[in-house]
């Protein structure tokens, strides 16, 4: 294996273990705190009421098993591709309401946190992350098992770090010396 090919794997496992855990985090989320991400499908005012459950479940189901495959490198093309497609079908959702007007809403990335509301920037934001996501697809050859484990140990701890980068901005002094005590 040459060193571009062990690159590429390297940069394609850790895409697929960033993305992955995302998928899985927002998956589990979404079966767990069903009522409330219920709400939230409901109040984007885009499917037909009938379909909410059935859509609402199946999210979930889908979001876990893209990430699952994502993780665990077994149909990690596929899970790519699928993955990329969810988050266009997002960005749309989430542009249809930002052009009616509609910013107020919780993105419902991970019912059970703190979401954002909709917005230009995160449309634009669900989009790119699309792109990481189909890097397993197209890469090529998988990577060896030790490349492909210690990309997806490095792309969840990237995660986690987004994840803590996001949540110390809205921390207060007196939350943490409240923390400390």
């Amino acid at each position: 294996m040459n060193a571009a090919s062990l690159m590429m794997g390297g940069v394609s496992a850790l895409c697929a273990g960033g993305v992955g855990i995302m998928f899985l985090v927002a998956g589990v989320s979404k079966l767990r705190e069903h009522d409330l991400f219920l709400g939230t499908l409901s109040s984007y005012r885009l499917l037909p009421a009938w379909s909410l459950e059935a859509v609402a479940w199946g999210l979930g189901v889908a979001e876990a098993l893209v990430g699952l495959m994502l993780l665990s490198g077994v149909g990690q093309g596929v899970g790519g591709v699928v993955a990329a497609g969810l988050m266009v079908v997002f960005a749309l959702a989430m542009g249809i309401n930002v052009m009616r007007g509609r910013t107020d809403l919780s993105c419902g990335c991970t019912p059970g946190q703190k979401g954002e509301t909709l917005s230009w920037s995160l449309v634009l934001r669900t989009l790119v992350c699309g792109v990481p996501a189909l890097l397993p697809a197209v890469a090529g050859a998988a990577p060896s098992v030790s490349v492909q484990l210690e990309g997806v140990a490095c792309g969840m701890a990237l995660w986690v770090l987004w994840q803590a980068l996001r949540v110390l901005p809205y921390m207060s002094l007196s939350d943490a010396a409240g923390e400390r005590a």
